[in-house]
């Protein structure tokens, strides 16, 4: 192989040069790089040369000044001999060891050709003068094709080939962003649409929003046709993208699985940015289990009227570095699957996968929320991660915000069938039910049905808000933090427990008893829904029970008034009252109905007993008037006493039991 050289052509160190060899080599202001600048427009590392093949290629770091080829920036280039590459203010020319300054023919500029290359893959002369002949045509071509033409801020620059990546799995025909042929340019928001201001060869995608209130503030567009992947591997997404006007960009991947009986999808890739001019943007993404197709997204923020973004040149390939999220908990067998900013659990019930389908960020900033009122919002996008420790029986999760700032509030998203029977606590006093849809606060809440059933744990009280729609339930929580409960086989030995009490109350003839087991139950460890069923069939068997002799008493009662016959108005409210004894008053399931039932039989033997009474009186006081005509005062004073203490005539304010006033005449 050739030998070349990077030669510095500006400053002190003008004609320094550094060879370039087979290993990768750095460039930056840091004493630790190959090739040392010590110029304070250059990044601490700014720039590599690595060998691919049989090329050279140089990639800019994430430089804050960039890195520019005649006069425009780059993030990636094939070297070729004589390039001259400006490092923030300083300039390095690629040339063969030992080789002089390039002649310069104007616009049109031929290099010489490393012949000693072509000699090792050839031998021979006609090839050499072959190829010389086709590079010189190709030169042309390239001239042609590289003209001059107007760039965005009015100045020239000269149109490049399209990138080309190596191992790239997108076709070259999509990648290169030409044409439409491959995307969906208008996948979401207002869209993507087809432009000339490209990063290389002739043709992007821009979004740009519109004016007026109506405009979208976002834009997506996607890959056409799923790519197929692997579950474990990793995949490196990049695309160069530019942004104005306030707008931001980010690339990611979109992963789910092909069976439409999986439910799971993940997005993951770069964080929001802005680049002024052309960048290259990258995410590094781990495939999820489960996973074997992968989409690529590419949305833009549009704040405000006139904001644009533009995307070209995207390329996926298998490389870098990210790590698989996967931990399988022993006690339920349930899995959390995803990776560093993805979250999802799956269960062990294969007609009912999901216990949990996705985390989300609930608060974004200003230019986010028409995306995320979209829907399509993700952790990634702000760039923040998600953690996630298995313990015994639960998952604790942290999401993290950039540099390790906490989030203020997250979704989490699962099916909306694990809203129906929503129960939550406040405290350590038991759980209550809650409407699905709605605002609460609360230290535990539980989800899910069976295999599924969870319970989502805070540190502390934390306010909650619930929302259903599309199948999905949505809980927003003002947290970053939470422990995702779901093994309870302590809690289903308790359960058990409570149960066999309560069958025993309920054979021994004490519903109320029964009733009192059960409850606790409920309140205290409702997470096995096995147990909390057959709960929930002993207590309607329990309540179906006094619900039928109340009702007796109320047909009994019926009858009664109809007939006016005592012994039933005194079976019933005997009756009512040794219900209300044997379940208890809180064990009633309408404790007022039934306090109602007691006391219409009781107004009703009073009546009929005043109207007994008021017969014994009228006949005692003509039995009296009759001694007292015979004059046997004696015994007329009696029976007026009687009278008087026993049959007391309403509203003289005597009462059974009272003296009544002194017999007169004695």
């Amino acid at each position: 192989m050739a030998n070349y050289v990077l030669e510095i052509l500006d400053g002190d160190r003008a004609g320094e040069v550094l060879p370039v060899t087979e290993r990768t080599l750095r460039i930056g202001r840091k004493p630790a790089n190959d090739l040392v600048l010590a110029d304070e427009k250059t990044s601490g590392v700014h720039a590599e040369v690595v060998l691919e093949g049989d090329r050279h290629v140089l990639r800019d770091l994430g430089s804050t000044n960039g890195t520019f080829l005649d006069g425009k920036r780059v993030t990636e280039i094939v070297l070729t001999l004589g390039d001259v590459v400006t490092i923030g203010r300083l300039r390095v020319k690629f040339r063969a060891e030992g080789e002089g300054a390039v002649a310069d023919a104007g616009e049109l500029t031929v290099r010489r050709l490393d012949a000693a290359r072509l000699q090792r893959r050839s031998g021979s002369v006609g090839l050499l003068v072959g190829l010389v002949v086709v590079g010189l045509g190709a030169a042309g071509w390239f001239w042609w094709q590289g003209r001059e033409v107007a760039a965005e801020d009015g100045g020239p620059h000269k149109r490049r080939q399209p990138l080309v990546v190596e191992h790239n799995r997108l076709a070259e025909k999509i990648a290169d962003c030409e044409s439409e042929d491959g995307w969906i340019l208008r996948a979401a928001g207002s869209g993507f649409q087809a432009s000339t201001q490209a990063n290389t060869g002739s043709g992007a995608f821009e979004a740009v929003r519109g004016e007026g209130a109506d405009a979208a503030d976002f834009a997506m567009l996607a890959s056409k046709d799923p790519i197929a992947v692997f579950g474990g591997r990793t995949m490196t997404i990049q695309a160069h993208a530019q942004a104005g006007q306030g707008a931001s960009i980010a690339v990611r991947a979109h992963c789910f699985s092909d069976k439409e009986q999986i439910p799971f999808h993940f997005r993951t890739g770069t964080a929001f940015s802005a680049p002024e001019s052309w960048q290259r943007i990258e995410a590094v993404v781990a495939i999820p289990s489960g996973c074997d197709k992968l989409q690529i997204e590419v949305v833009a923020a549009l704040p405000a009227s006139g904001a644009w973004a533009r995307v070209d040149d995207v390329a996926v390939t298998e490389a870098g570095q990210a790590a698989v999220l996967e931990h399988k908990l022993a006690e339920s067998g349930q899995a959390a699957i995803g990776n560093d900013t993805n979250l999802a659990v799956r269960s062990v019930n294969t007609e009912n996968l999901a216990t949990l389908l996705q985390i989300l960020p609930d608060h974004v900033p200003t230019a986010l929320q028409g995306l995320q009122r979209a829907g399509l919002c993700t952790l990634s996008d702000l760039g923040a991660s998600v953690v996630c420790k298995p313990t015994e029986r639960s998952f604790q999760v942290e999401a993290k915000g950039p540099n390790g700032s906490d989030l203020e509030r997250l979704l989490l998203v699962v099916p909306a069938a694990a809203a129906a029977a929503l129960l939550v606590a406040a405290g350590d006093d038991g759980f209550q039910s809650a409407a699905a849809e709605t605002e609460f606060t609360c230290r535990r809440l539980v989800l899910g049905d069976q295999v599924t059933r969870a319970m989502v744990q805070f540190e502390q009280a934390v306010a909650c808000r619930g929302s259903l729609g599309g199948g999905l339930y949505s809980l927003s929580m003002q947290t970053s933090r939470f422990e995702l409960v779901l093994g309870f086989n302590a809690e289903r030995l308790q359960a058990q427990e409570f149960l066999r009490k309560a069958r025993a109350s309920q054979q021994a003839g004490k519903p109320g008893e029964a009733l009192d087991h059960l409850r606790e139950l409920f309140r205290t460890v409702p997470f096995d829904s096995e147990q909390l069923g057959h709960a929930h069939t002993l207590r309607a068997a329990l309540l179906a029970g006094q619900a039928e002799s109340l009702r007796g008493f109320q047909q009994d009662l019926d009858e009664a008034s109809f007939f006016m016959t005592r012994g039933t108005f005194d079976r019933v409210a005997r009756g009512v009252d040794q219900v209300i004894q044997l379940f208890g008053e809180h064990n009633l399931e309408d404790a007022e109905a039934a306090k109602a039932l007691r006391d219409r039989a009781r107004e009703s033997l009073q009546q009929i007993d005043a109207a007994d009474q008021a017969k014994q009186r009228e006949r005692l006081a003509d039995v009296a008037k009759a001694f007292h005509a015979s004059k046997q005062q004696g015994l007329a004073d009696v029976i007026q006493k009687y009278i008087e203490r026993y049959l007391p005539a309403p509203g003289n304010g005597s009462g059974a039991g009272s003296s009544g006033p002194e017999p007169k005449g004695k």
